[in-house]
């Protein structure tokens, strides 16, 4: 299915995640009323990109030489439910 010609840069960055959201909220949405593509795309289980697993390495090895540039779980939790109340 063809994508929309439309350009997100025309957003701002707020605009762009509530988008980010809704159009994962409404996969979720899709995958509970039975749609097996949606339920495939939520699959926790799925493989990750090669690309992401370096990212992630690449974090952790970032973090363990310099833990400073880190922030506390519960610090992380406390902005995530101000910021998406």
């Amino acid at each position: 299915m063809p994508v929309p010609d439309f350009d997100p840069s025309t957003l701002s960055v707020d605009e762009r995640l509530a988008l980010i959201d809704q159009l994962w909220l409404s996969i979720a949405e899709d995958a509970r009323h039975g749609d097996s593509d949606a339920s495939a795309a939520l699959d926790v289980n799925r493989p990750l990109e090669s690309e992401l697993i370096v990212e992630l390495h690449r974090r952790v090895e970032a973090f363990k030489l310099d833990p400073s540039n880190g922030i506390p779980w519960e610090q992380l939790k406390a902005e995530l439910k101000q910021k998406y109340r």
